[in-house]
């Protein structure tokens, strides 16, 4: 059980904008591969991850960090669930190494005892080519009769596999590029597991749910167990209103379509990458369900002189899969 490394040319490309929890920035371009004896099994939200027991080139037993770039969704829906897994068993785990952490390797490819490969992101192809492997569902799932249900707005809403559907229009200023220099890869709010703002939470691969309480609809992001309220019918925030991490939300709900403006956002950050954003900043939202309900649209405005030359524009869509919001449980290493 010796570590192995080996190096390769390609470059590993990671989505930090949109997609991922952590910047991932800490991660080199080096692909390593270790091996040894699977210790335990960290079946959990935002990455699912694992710890292994390595034996070094001196005969040391090493314990290393074993993190995959999928969330519990995808590995749902590539049907492999935690039992795949046993404890003890001997594996081999592929992907980049930390340059900041020891015995930290972001991993793509994880070979188990029994000769089955799992791969641990949804652009992983099969390494062990003889092997049998699974796959992080990218594009198997399934919609509900979401017509039948007729439960409208009230579900729990899927991200799409892979990000797809996603139309981005960002024109930042160039103070607002200049001040990403100020950014800190390795010790930010994504690193210290630090709860996100507005707009950052409707940017994430995590399922959400609308739920119905009155006066108020609520927001129920899986993106760390976070609750958006907006107040239906509300034209303006309350005069002594403060401002938070999520804002202040106001909705008008016309029959399928629900538009939201948040004031009062106190978050600093309009990415995870350092770009800036100002406590004037305002933003709205307009969710679409479509008419077989199966289908949520989203369109969001942002409105920030000091980081956008004119009105950002972001679209997405949301599916109906019958899925539920699992518990988030980001742990700093």
């Amino acid at each position: 059980m010796i570590m192995r490394a080996i190096t390769l040319t390609a470059l590993l490309i990671f989505s930090s904008i949109v997609h991922t929890h952590h910047s991932r920035s800490h991660y080199s371009y080096e692909i390593q591969q270790i091996e040894g004896e699977l210790v335990a099994v960290h079946w959990v939200n935002p990455h699912v991850g694992f710890t292994v027991k390595v034996k070094n080139e001196q005969g040391e037993e090493e314990l290393w960090r074993v993190e995959g770039h999928s969330n519990l969704l995808s590995m749902q829906r590539g049907n492999v669930s935690s039992d795949v897994f046993t404890v003890g068993e001997h594996v081999i785990a592929r992907g980049s190494p930390s340059i900041r952490r020891e015995r930290d390797l972001l991993t793509t490819n994880l070979l188990l005892e029994n000769g089955r490969e799992i791969l641990l992101s949804g652009e992983a192809e099969p390494y062990w080519g003889e092997q049998s492997f699974a796959s992080p569902g990218t594009s198997n799932y399934e919609l509900v009769d979401a017509l039948a249900e007729n439960r409208g707005l009230y579900r729990v809403w899927s991200a799409t596999p892979g990000g797809v559907g996603q139309i981005m229009d960002f024109p930042f200023t160039s103070a607002a590029i200049a001040a990403r220099e100020n950014w800190n890869p390795v010790d930010n709010f994504a690193e210290r597991c630090e709860p996100e703002g507005m707009p950052r939470i409707m940017r994430n691969p995590h399922a959400f749910e609308f739920v119905d309480n009155g006066h108020e609809i609520f927001l129920i992001s899986e993106l760390y167990d976070l609750v958006r309220t907006i107040h239906i019918g509300d034209s303006a925030p309350p005069l002594d209103q403060g401002g938070s991490p999520l804002g202040y939300s106001t909705g008008i709900l016309d029959e399928n379509t629900l538009t939201v403006k948040t004031t009062h956002i106190n978050w600093p950050y309009f990415d995870n990458i350092g770009t800036p954003q100002s406590n004037s900043v305002e933003m709205l939202e307009i969710f679409t369900v479509s008419d077989d309900q199966t289908r949520l649209n989203y369109q969001l405005t942002v409105t920030d002189p000091n980081t956008f030359s004119r009105p950002a524009a972001y679209q997405r869509y949301w599916l109906a899969l019958g899925e539920q919001i699992e518990v988030y449980d980001c742990q700093v290493y």
